[in-house]
């Protein structure tokens, strides 16, 4: 029992020392084969000591080569190629995490026939009409609401907030919303003609009204609100338009579907060019000026992609009264290969449509993510979401003129931690489109001459200068050429640079690590393997094998000496009852 308990510890002991015998023994077979530059020569007993840099390594007092030291000289040139290499794959991986994307510009040019024409918002900047609100009588809610609605700009410094507790403001249920759908310019009424792609048509069947951060706006070319918005998905309404042009799903990403009709929407351009762009005539009624969203009057015109809900206070184009103004479109494409998606969304800053679903909008848009973070952030601060901003939640009201108060504080708070963390999330969309707008504009006609279009041509001159104006709206060019996202070096260019340093420098390729993996790793381990399996040996007579370079001892009490197979000549046999005896040869 004792001598069965100190016998393992003792073969534990032996097993670790023959796993180091057989290391040092396939390091000296692998320095000798292997391709690496100047490992073959660090183990070379022809060099001279001369051909030393440093006369005997630290390192081969640890490792015995039997009178073979390493040749510092070349030993040294390894070390120096090994920490340069180093060096320069780290500069080659930080590029490569640091530097994921690279934004080019597309070679192949895009037809404008591939992509709609811009969605087209225009608001005029009277806000009401004043024939409709005259009669409201100072100290009513209609009043308190259109002191809101004229005087907004003054009204968000903070020292002019109003009292939430008088009488019209307390009890004022009014939504403006409501109020300025009913109060505001209608459609019909602003736009006089519209030709597009050289067709003239009624400007109702090509517009629709539409609540903005402006007023109530007329858009065209504004996809359907069944393909924008989820709550009305399915809601089985009829989508083709009373002159037969039919809805069809469209984003930035997918594009249009394979097979169109033969009249749909959002339309796309026939060609480049006024007389095959987009054109209206707009009538501003200066005689119902009640109050203006800007200093003057006039129109905003705000150009967008079809799916982006509009957001023309800040973004707006001012189009002038008395004067035609030409816009010429430019189109800003931002794409992005597949290959990308293996990238984090943080290194490539974009996200892919399926990546992020959004609350109320069917399609991701940068715009649209962060109106649903303001709708989280206004309805957490006054438990209503106000009527230019999606209503995100089912059981949510639209704020009234009793919120006004809290709406406008929450908009100038310094401090808003969720919101900054929502917007954060709010990355901008891999496939993008929009459109850059050039305006130049001339008067319209003062005196009666014969004009380009007739219906201008047949208006009083002084009408027309004081209340109309044009508007041309047109591609420049034919093709355009997108903006794509690229891996900036992708796996293949890593590991091509990577190989391509460490073969200059070192000599290393992918064998190199087969042989380090069998010299190092397997063969010792496979021979380890082995020496255990025998069961003949004891381990310390094992260790003086011949394979090893170690003299077999001349213990007469234990004469029995154990022989691997392959280091026998051909033709030598040793019979398991002449142990001790020299070998015969057979």
């Amino acid at each position: 029992m004792d001598s069965t308990a100190t016998s393992r510890p003792e073969r534990q002991g032996s097993s670790s020392v023959f796993l180091f015998k057989c290391f040092t023994k396939s390091l000296r077979e692998f320095l000798n084969e292997t391709g690496l530059h100047g490992l073959k020569f660090v183990g070379d007993s022809s060099l001279s000591t001369w051909e030393r840099l440093v006369y005997h390594l630290i390192l081969s007092s640890h490792i015995n080569l039997k009178g073979h030291p390493f040749r510092s000289y070349f030993l040294g040139a390894f070390v120096a190629a090994f920490v340069i290499t180093c060096h320069l794959i780290s500069n080659i991986y930080v590029k490569w995490e640091s530097t994921p994307v690279i934004i080019g510009i597309s070679p192949q040019p895009t037809s404008i026939l591939k992509v709609p024409f811009p969605a087209i918002t225009i608001c005029n900047m009277n806000q009401v009409q004043k024939s409709r609100v005259a009669s409201y009588r100072d100290g009513s809610n209609e009043s308190a609401l259109l002191n809101y609605l004229c005087d907004s700009e003054t009204l968000e410094n903070a020292d002019s907030d109003e009292d939430p507790s008088r009488p019209d403001i307390a009890e004022n249920t009014l939504r403006m919303s409501e109020f300025v759908s009913n109060h505001s310019q209608p459609c019909e009424r602003m736009l006089l003609y519209c030709r597009f792609s050289a067709v003239v048509h009624d400007c109702a069947q090509l517009f629709h009204q539409v609540m903005t951060d402006e007023g109530l706006c007329c858009v065209f070319n504004f996809q359907q609100q069944e393909y924008l918005y989820k709550p009305f998905a399915n809601s089985g309404r009829n989508l083709t338009n009373e002159m037969g042009f039919e809805s069809v799903p469209w984003d930035p990403e997918t594009g249009y579907p394979d097979k169109l009709p033969s009249k749909y929407f959002p339309a796309a351009a026939i060609g480049t060019g006024i007389s095959l762009g987009f054109s209206a005539v707009l009538d501003a009624q200066m005689s119902e000026y009640y109050c203006s969203s800007t200093n003057g009057p006039g129109f905003k015109v705000y150009f967008h992609n079809p799916v982006e809900v509009p957001m023309v206070k800040e973004a707006g184009l001012i189009t002038a009264i008395g004067y035609e103004t030409n816009y010429r479109i430019e189109v800003v494409r931002s794409e992005a290969v597949d290959a990308i998606r293996s990238i984090s969304r943080e290194g490539r800053q974009c996200l892919f449509k399926n990546e992020k679903e959004l609350i109320f909008y069917s399609i991701y848009t940068r715009l649209n993510c962060e109106n649903e973070c303001t709708s989280a952030y206004l309805y957490d601060s006054c438990g209503c979401i106000p009527f230019d901003y999606p209503p995100i939640y089912s059981n949510a009201s639209t704020c009234t003129m009793q919120d006004i108060t809290c709406v406008r504080r929450a908009n100038r708070a310094t401090d808003r931690p969720g919101w900054e963390m929502c917007r954060k999330q709010c990355l901008p969309s891999c496939f993008d489109l929009n459109f850059l707008a050039s305006g130049f504009s001339f008067p319209l006609a003062s005196s009666d001459f014969q004009l380009a279009n007739p219906l201008v041509e047949s208006m009083n001159k002084t009408y027309l200068s004081e209340n109309i104006a044009v508007i041309n709206v047109y591609f420049r060019e034919s093709v355009y050429y997108g903006n794509t996202k690229n891996a900036y070096v992708g796996l293949t260019e890593f590991l091509s640079n990577v190989g391509g340093v460490m073969g200059l420098f070192m000599g290393f390729s992918v064998i190199s690590l087969v042989e380090i993996l069998y010299y190092l790793l397997l063969k010792p381990l496979v021979e380890l393997f082995e020496w255990k399996r025998s069961s003949q040996v004891a381990a310390e007579q094992s260790l003086e094998h011949n394979a090893f370079g170690i003299e077999p001892t001349n213990d007469l009490n234990n004469p029995t000496i154990w022989h691997s197979r392959e280091l026998y000549p051909k033709g030598l046999t040793l019979n398991p009852t002449e142990r001790g005896k020299n070998p015969q040869r057979s």
